[in-house]
């Protein structure tokens, strides 16, 4: 980290001949479909709703940005999990003391993504025309935590329960990569040393001045990004079981694997604002990524230097405020004023200083 700072410092001077802007931001999304958050990350007492995904994206980010470039330190937290929902269903009925119906199968079928990292961005920005920018920047990242990789199987229960007795058959194929095991392999002994990894990021934005009224920004995050792991422990292994006669076989292995490649999902924002004459704010914003694309509307109002908006995000039934000053910004949005039954959140906050 030492090494970034210095590397932030020594570019200030480059850009003596521009104004200046120093800033700091912080952004946290969060989403879970079948229970709360609060409930996602605890124990699962929550009613359970449709739905098959959970993210939780964090950035927090210091830079330097003049005209023609932005210089930043920053921090990051990805988080996503796709599963299908017969494996929620049967977690959350595990979770909260309930029993499976006899004769019933689940398929199961979980993907994680997850890693932080911390680095420094150059960002280059491009003035085709008076009206269009365009920006290129590259992260160099430092990653010191993560999990990737996937769990696949199918239960079929015989009786009411979870008991061995009550289990006909069970397979399981697991092979996922991590800093710290999930699956309680510490109980064969296993406690693996932390890895690291190096990688990089490529963004992308525009910033199209349709009209004096219309504004589009579009940016896209990790459009192609690695971290490359070093000295990574792995879990990989097929388990199959007929589990009412006590006949199993188990094979696979837990290993240090030498070198593992994690992809970073690339993620899209495009925003389309209108101010009108009157000083009417009208905005539209649209997120998407592997898992899916969530649609934001915005309404408010600009006086002087004020910009005040309510936010509505239909798919997620969210709703929220947004506040915009020269010199500083705020944003929070939810599904439920009470944050231990909220399914979606929002967070984001900055403060800025011209020089």
């Amino acid at each position: 980290m030492r090494f970034f700072i210095r590397l932030l410092a020594l570019c200030y001077p480059i850009s003596s001949y521009a104004a200046e802007t120093y800033q700091f931001n912080l952004t946290i999304d969060a989403y879970s479909a079948p229970v709360s958050i609060h409930a996602f990350t605890s124990d699962w007492h929550d009613d359970l709703k449709s739905g098959d995904s959970a993210f939780l994206h964090g950035l927090a980010e210091l830079s330097t940005e003049n005209k023609q470039r932005k210089i930043s330190l920053l921090w990051r937290y990805d988080y996503l999990l796709d599963f299908n929902e017969q494996t929620a269903l049967l977690y959350h009925t595990y979770a909260n003391d309930n029993k499976p119906a006899a004769n019933s199968s689940y398929p199961l079928a979980i993907a994680a993504r997850y890693s932080e990292s911390y680095g420094v961005q150059w960002l280059q920005k491009f003035h085709f025309r008076p009206n269009i920018e365009l920006g290129i920047g590259i992260s160099l990242l430092k990653g010191y935590k993560m999990t990737d990789g996937q769990l696949n199987g199918q239960s079929i229960f015989k009786q009411a329960g979870f008991d061995v007795k009550d289990i006909q058959q069970a397979s399981l194929d697991v092979n996922y990569y991590y800093d710290e095991p999930h699956l309680h392999e510490d109980q064969l002994d296993w406690h693996p040393r932390n890895p690291s990894a190096l990688g990089f990021s490529v963004n992308t934005l525009v910033k199209w001045q349709i009209s004096p009224q219309f504004v589009l920004n579009a940016q896209i995050n990790d459009l192609y990004g690695r971290l490359y792991w070093q000295d990574i422990p792995t879990t990989q292994y097929n388990v199959s079981c007929q589990c009412s006669t006590f006949q199993h076989n188990i094979e696979g292995q837990l290993a240090i694997s030498p070198k593992y490649t994690q992809h970073l999902s690339p993620r899209g924002n495009i925003q389309l604002v209108y101010t009108s004459p009157q000083n009417w704010l009208a905005e539209l914003h649209t997120t998407t990524d592997k898992q899916m694309t969530l649609v934001q509307g915005a309404w408010g109002y600009q006086h002087s230097t004020w910009q005040s908006l309510m936010l509505i995000e239909p798919q997620t039934h969210a709703f929220g405020v947004e506040l915009r000053h020269p010199n500083w910004h705020l944003r929070w949005l939810t599904d439920d004023l009470n944050t231990n039954k909220a399914h979606r959140m929002g967070l984001s906050l900055g403060v800025n200083q011209q020089w």
